[in-house]
């Protein structure tokens, strides 16, 4: 069947409502003059014609419709031939040059790749819909605390869930750990204590069984549990659960439902939920800051108006409860905001990251369109002679250009998985459903989408300037096998342009993050984690309810560590460094009128006296805690040197005094003497200065701390061998202390330190990888284009040197040449470094965004490289022998 012609496609071919008036006026005209050759006259015989030919309109309208739908299958159909000669051909001039296919899919699929598996994550991470009912309409309620949303007391709750009428509901979370007693064996496991309705606010339902009722939600209610789906599948092979009974601290559980996957949010998040019950005295205490609380805002409803009735709420806290609520104010924050924190802002970095190298990649892949493009000019230029039009020859090279886009795709899926799998790997934990991270429909179709793109953005150019040519010129120029332009050619001297300011964005961002992990590491902790071992212990509360058994059970486990073959020294504290758990409380110097403004929020840490010994944080002032400090005694403590700092300015803090942790008869304040100053120490992570800190000896703490802590201790022992050698030892003391207490969280402290600073090292090792990767793609284009264009040089360098011209001079005037542009790449790269750096400020430390000495170094870095890349083929330039350059056709 022969192929269409494309007549039909031009604006010349007659218009289909055209050509239906005329085929109607042809039939009414032939048999208007039938009907007149049998004696009718002419104006009868055409009104007969008309009648016989029925409704003229509605024919009308049904032939043009028919001419529509034939000439739609006309130009499809050629489309389609066309499209698959194109294609066609395309593969075969692909196979035909396997050295160019090859590196332009490599260079192209490494920049997909990369690009790809990244953005899997950040869809995984940030742009992923969240596993609840209605997202958006969930936000954290708080109270602003230091600029932020923080956690709120009980009492602040309750008065909030009762006087505000723009939530469906407001419900409350108090993270909580759990022993779990099963088969003979104890497990350490994170839960939440939640009101009955957490479920309904959060947006989810349970996979099997039921969750919370409010008469469960009660002082004295029925033990029940809710299982995380992980949980279930780990701890009990996934059968059948509900109904059930598990003992959690102690006590008897009846499990009532499990929740399903999805809502195993992350794989940190609690693997079992109990009711909170609230009790009487708990619902009227506006202190002791502890819940999570989560709103669900009514449908129509909007933030504002919420916001406006919980200031409502907390004006009338403010005039009540002027000392615990005296600066009271409520905070909201959206759940996918507080959810994600700032691993957004990371994860896009990134992204932008491997965008740019990709965006390196189609600079280099484009100047290989163009160099094959000028060795192809006579061809196009034969095509063109021939009647092919010019668009037809951009599409024509389009199309090659995205056949080679969907092979570097393919390829490029094919890396992703693998960058996938090496991003799981080595991400630092904590990362929010980075887990979920995988190559599914969605990154396919990214990957797709990119690989069209970025063809198209390769080609796009290279296939209009070559299609631009003159006939005349391409059949001179591709007999000569030269084009013109030279080192002078603007499109080539952009992409070099393009390519070093591009690397040095790049590399300016990881010289920074380099630099912060170097003064990271030369931070001084405030401690030494070499030699030390740490973990935890939690004591349940319906076996360990008096403070005298918890003190005494925590004595034992020191004294018997203690005696360990190869420990120095043995510690117990509420809190150790670089890991959770710490608390924080208002101190009051004496002397100064009560105003929570005037508190000094410290991070509490209660210890046993040899603490400051096995973890060797200096005292630097004063004494350590010793065996006089007991129960009953003067109560005391030691301050941290920003605490001695903000406390009493510019005076010596021994034997002044501190309220804080308690309250005497009447509230009136109950104030510790301060026998000691400790050295500063980074508890968080490194990156952060030292926070104000108080130690209080174990035997002085209230007893309502054990609560705030949950009974749970760091027991840290200090040996001049490997630490790795006691954690056996260490749990067969605890284990003989009490078989239902499990050991968890054993760290070494030296991979605590190294924890904290994880993300940051991920974050370095990834923008520097990209950053090596971008230059060495950016090395390879200069290289290609200076050869490019040397070797288009040959004849003029020929004639250069047939005329005196010495090799040095060749090699000068080539590197001039091609330096220019390198230069200004690299003023147009610290250009746009000093804008896009910002996005890093939260990320460094110790090194300011705009950096001199990074940006100077970096800039040095890659003009060595350019410089390089580019003296190669000058120095081929230069070995040019005249005459053979002379005589080339």
């Amino acid at each position: 069947m022969p192929v269409p012609s494309r007549f039909h496609r031009w604006p010349w071919k007659v218009r289909v409502e055209d050509e239906v008036d005329e085929e109607l006026a042809f039939h009414i005209e032939m048999r208007t003059r039938e009907l007149c050759d049998r004696g009718l006259p002419e104006a009868e015989a055409r009104r007969e014609a008309k009648r016989r030919i029925g409704d003229l309109d509605r024919m009308r309208a049904s032939l043009r419709e028919m001419g529509a739908r034939r000439d739609e299958h006309i130009m499809r159909a050629q489309y389609l031939s066309e499209l698959g000669q194109d294609v066609t051909f395309a593969l075969r001039q692909l196979f035909k040059h396997p050295m160019f296919t090859a590196i332009t899919v490599l260079t192209l699929a490494l920049g997909i790749g990369g690009t790809t598996a990244i953005f899997s994550a950040v869809y995984a991470v940030v742009l992923k819909p969240l596993p609840i009912e209605r997202p958006d309409r969930l936000h954290v309620v708080g109270e602003m605390f230091q600029g932020g949303v923080s956690n709120m007391s009980v009492g602040n709750f309750i008065d909030a869930a009762a006087g505000t009428t723009a939530f469906e509901g407001l419900a409350a979370q108090q993270f909580f750990s759990f022993n779990l007693s099963e088969g003979g064996t104890a497990e350490r496991v994170v839960g939440a204590r939640v009101t009955a309705n957490f479920f309904d606010v959060i947006g989810s339902r349970p996979m099997t069984g039921r969750t919370f009722t409010a008469d469960e939600d009660t002082p004295g209610g029925a033990r029940v549990v809710v299982l995380s789906h992980r949980l279930w599948r780990q701890r009990f092979g996934g059968g059948a659960i509900v109904g059930r009974d598990i003992r959690l601290n102690g006590e008897t559980h009846r499990v009532i439902g499990v929740m399903p996957q999805s809502f195993d949010l992350t794989t940190n998040s609690e693997d079992l939920w109990t009711p909170v019950a609230f009790t009487p005295e708990q619902k009227v205490l506006h202190d002791e800051h502890y819940l999570d609380v989560y709103g669900r805002l009514k449908r129509g409803v909007s933030i504002d108006r919420a916001r406006q009735e919980l200031e409502a709420v907390a004006t009338r806290l403010r005039h009540d409860f002027p000392k615990d609520c005296g600066n009271l104010h409520y905070a909201t924050q959206p759940f996918a905001e507080q959810f994600v924190g700032d691993y957004k802002t990371r994860l896009l970095v990134l992204l932008a990251a491997v965008f740019i190298v990709l965006l390196i990649a189609c600079s280099n892949v484009a100047n290989l369109l163009l160099a094959r493009g000028a060795a192809r000019a006579r061809e196009v230029a034969i095509r063109t002679a021939i009647g092919a039009g010019r668009w037809r020859i951009v599409r024509q090279l389009l199309t090659e250009s995205v056949v080679l886009g969907l092979l570097a795709g393919t390829a490029g899926v094919a890396i992703a998985f693998w960058t996938v799998q090496a991003v799981l790997a080595w991400s630092p934990a904590g990362v929010p459903r980075l887990e979920q991270t995988h190559v599914d429909p969605v990154t396919l179709a990214f990957a797709a989408a990119l690989a069209i793109g970025s063809s198209i953005l390769c080609g796009l150019v290279p296939a209009l300037r070559l299609s631009r040519d003159e006939p005349q010129r391409g059949l001179h120029e591709g007999r000569r096998g030269a084009t013109s332009g030279g080192v002078r050619d603007r499109l080539r001297a952009g992409l070099i342009v393009a390519e070093v300011a591009l690397s040095l964005m790049l590399l300016v961002g990881a010289g920074l993050l380099i630099r912060t992990g170097i003064a990271l590491h030369a931070v001084n902790p405030g401690f030494d984690p070499t030699g030390v071992l740490s973990a935890r212990i939690a004591l349940p509360v319906s076996a360990y309810p008096e403070p005298a058994r918890i003190m005494e059970t925590f004595r034992r486990v020191t004294e018997d560590t203690q005696r360990i073959p190869g420990v120095t020294h043995a510690a117990v504290s509420s809190y150790a460094a670089m890991g959770p758990g710490i608390g924080s409380n208002g101190l009051l110097p004496e002397g100064q009128a009560f105003d929570l403004s005037t508190l000094i929020q410290s991070q509490l840490r209660m210890i046993s006296p040899d603490f400051f010994q096995t973890m060797r944080i200096p005292i630097v002032k004063g004494r350590a805690f010793d065996e006089n400090d007991r129960a009953g005694g003067q109560k005391v403590m030691i301050v941290s040197e920003a605490l001695a700092a903000r406390a009493f300015p510019g005076q010596d803090p021994i034997g002044k005094r501190i309220s804080c942790c308690e309250r005497g008869p009447n509230d009136a304040p109950v104030y510790k003497l301060i026998v000691g100053v400790a050295g500063d120490v980074h508890s968080r992570d490194l990156a952060r200065a030292p926070r104000p800190e108080f130690y209080l000896p174990i035997p002085q703490v209230p007893p309502e701390a054990w609560t705030w802590i949950q009974r749970t201790m760091y027991i840290v022992v200090r040996t001049d061998g490997d630490p790795a050698g006691l954690i056996q030892p260490l749990k067969a003391v605890v284990a003989r202390i009490d078989p239902d207490v499990p050991l968890f969280d054993v760290r070494l402290m030296d991979q605590r330190v190294q924890l904290s600073l994880a993300t940051s090292r991920f974050n370095t090792f990834l923008l520097t990888l990209l950053g090596i990767v971008g230059l060495l793609l950016a090395a390879s284009g200069i290289y290609g284009i200076v050869a490019y264009l040397v070797s288009q040089r040959t004849q003029e360098i020929g004639v250069r040197m047939a005329l005196g011209a010495t090799p040095s001079q060749v090699v000068a005037m080539v590197l001039k040449q091609a330096m220019k542009p390198i230069a200004a790449g690299t003023l147009l790269g610290i250009a746009a470094a000093l804008l896009t750096s910002r996005v890093l400020a939260a990320q460094l430390f110790a090194v300011k965004p705009t950096d001199p000495l990074t940006i100077s170094v970096v800039a040095a870095t890659l003009i060595v490289v350019a410089f390089v890349a580019s003296v190669v083929p000058a120095r081929r330039a230069a070995a040019v022998d005249p005459t053979r350059a002379l005589s080339a056709d």
